[in-house]
């Protein structure tokens, strides 16, 4: 089941921070209210202040900054503007075509998000320091593991960005460069990962959603194997062994139907080292129902609010999932590639249930028809989703885009989606370990590295195993595994493909005004606010 333990922790953190309802019902953690100077003196208590840290993560789920910051900018994910919808003063537009500025909200939003969750925990470490009681010191190692996953995101985001970590200290800081910010993450991990607890199975009631020793490694394993790109050199030996650390410790699988690993249940997945638990009551956040389904797929899974026609993939991403190379012309086809509806035949990959297309019903089995489908869209006022998008702005059809399936769809959805959100799962586990080998070797064709991606592609995608690998051939496998799990920006950027023309990207002009070189686009500007709310802090080179 899932960890009663972790959501009850999340919602008295709620609780004490002024977000939540005043009564909670899975025991045994009930308060009433307490005050602040008595606050934390038994081992119940203390778990409710953790809770805090962990609250600040609601906002992964939704289309605030994780998720389009790592998604919307890359190959995969577009957010077209369908006439009055999602114009916003064309920041979407921006996202997509690396035009991004320091005033656009989503930058500001990640930086605010990573923020408050580095706050948070230096709150909590100050506090439970003076506490001083065994059950308040041990959760020390577990905050300030999470607070290095919050800084490496702010790093691999942003660049140079400020440490501040120590609570007591009020006056602003200025950024620290970089590879510094490297430096305390791996610190910080390597530290404090043997402090903290071991799950033996999954799904663990003690661990769950929690920050675990495989969260820190797992953490450490993508930072090496992004290494390069944070001013470190090559990392491939230390990626590859906190990756042995996680598979070799016997307890995480991959699930042999893919679809499990994303399904509205309460058993959790064998491949989830550290998820999100989201709850539509307990702990609301995950909206990609909203985000991405048609305003008539409210009836089509009886929602209790009016989905917001959005996100949706590209032809091309979808494309990808046709194996039209190895078995041409043979036993799957797909309609609406193109405006004429041209079709394309071949093995289609079992991953493509990570897109919603075709016609549209309402839950009853009537077909939906969309009496404000745009005139010149093809296919009319049958309501059909279709891979083909006729273009980004400002009049994008309403209907076309193939929709984000990942999650499961269910029906008395709320706007709040059961589902749990995985941000370290065993499968990139597998794959970040072959890659480093890859990259170690100078050679995509080594043995371990070909049979890790073809043990994952035919047990999750059901297609022919590759006979040979490239890096364009590893990277488009990773992406069909991956989708829509939040490291596509970085995988781009670590292959080089970030700054490409592809789907509504024009390829972005070179330049080398980024940290150790790179293009500055590849790194989001510091938002202006902080600018000028900290005279200390300085804007990213091309920003």
């Amino acid at each position: 089941m899932k960890n009663k333990l972790i959501k009850s922790t999340l919602m008295a953190g709620l609780l004490f921070t002024g977000f939540s309802c005043t009564k909670l019902d899975e025991g045994p953690y009930l308060f009433d209210k307490v005050t602040g100077d008595k606050f934390g003196k038994t081992d119940l208590e203390v778990q409710s202040l953790v809770g805090a840290a962990y609250a600040n993560l609601a906002g992964v789920g939704g289309n605030n900054h994780y998720i389009p910051l790592n998604e919307v900018t890359t190959d995969e994910i577009v957010v077209p503007t369908r006439g009055p919808d999602w114009g916003d003063g064309g920041h979407w537009v921006r996202l997509k075509r690396h035009t991004y500025v320091a005033t656009d909200p989503l930058p500001a939003n990640g930086w605010n998000f990573c923020y408050s969750g580095v706050s948070t925990c230096n709150r909590l470490i100050f506090n439970l320091t003076k506490i001083g009681t065994p059950s308040a010191l041990e959760y020390i190692p577990e905050l300030k593991a999470l607070r290095a996953i919050y800084y490496y995101w702010l790093m691999d985001w942003y660049g140079n960005v400020p440490l501040s970590i120590d609570y007591s200290v009020t006056t602003p800081v200025g950024n620290s460069p970089r590879l510094d910010v490297y430096k305390f993450i791996e610190s910080e991990l390597t530290t404090n990962a043997p402090l903290l607890k071991k799950p033996t199975s999954v799904p663990d009631v003690a661990t769950y959603g929690r920050v675990n020793y495989y969260t820190a490694e797992a953490c450490l394993a993508k930072l090496y194997l992004n290494a390069e790109l944070y001013g470190a050199g090559k990392q491939y030996d230390k990626a590859i062994a906190a990756c042995d650390n996680i598979i070799n410790s016997g307890v995480y699988n991959l699930m042999p139907n893919y679809a499990d690993n994303f399904s509205q249940n309460d058993q959790g997945s064998k491949e989830f080292i550290w998820a999100i638990p989201f709850d539509h009551i307990k702990f609301g956040g995950l909206n990609i129902n909203m985000m991405t389904l048609s305003y008539l797929n409210q009836r089509t899974y009886n929602i209790n609010a009016q989905p917001w026609n959005g996100f949706a993939s590209t032809a091309e991403f979808y494309k990808s999932y046709i194996d039209t190379i190895a078995n041409p012309g043979t036993t799957g086809m797909v309609v609406g590639l193109s405006p004429k509806g041209d079709m394309t035949r071949g093995t289609l990959d079992k991953r493509l249930g990570n897109f919603i297309v075709g016609p549209q019903f309402a839950a009853d089995g009537t077909r939906l028809v969309d009496d404000g489908a745009d005139a010149t869209d093809p296919d009319g006022t049958p309501f059909t989703f279709t891979p083909y998008m006729n273009e980004l702005e400002p009049a994008a059809w309403r209907q076309s885009g193939a929709r984000i399936g990942k999650w499961q769809m269910y029906n008395g959805m709320t706007s709040n989606m059961d589902n749990d959100f995985v941000i370290f799962r065993y499968a990139d586990i597998l794959l970040t370990k072959a890659e480093s080998i890859a990259r170690n070797t100078s050679n995509w064709n080594d043995a371990t590295t070909l049979a890790t991606v073809n043990q994952i592609r035919t047990l999750h995608g059901g297609v022919t195993p590759f006979a040979t690998l490239t890096a364009a051939t590893f990277l488009a496998e990773r992406s069909r595994e991956m989708f829509c799990e939040a490291w596509k920006r970085q995988d781009m950027i670590r292959f080089g493909t970030y700054n490409d023309a592809y789907g509504f990207h024009n390829a972005d002009a070179p330049d080398a005004l980024g940290p150790n070189g790179i293009n500055h686009l590849n790194i989001f500007p510091i938002p202006d606010a902080q600018i000028n709310a900290n005279k200390l802090l300085k804007q990213n080179p091309g920003y």
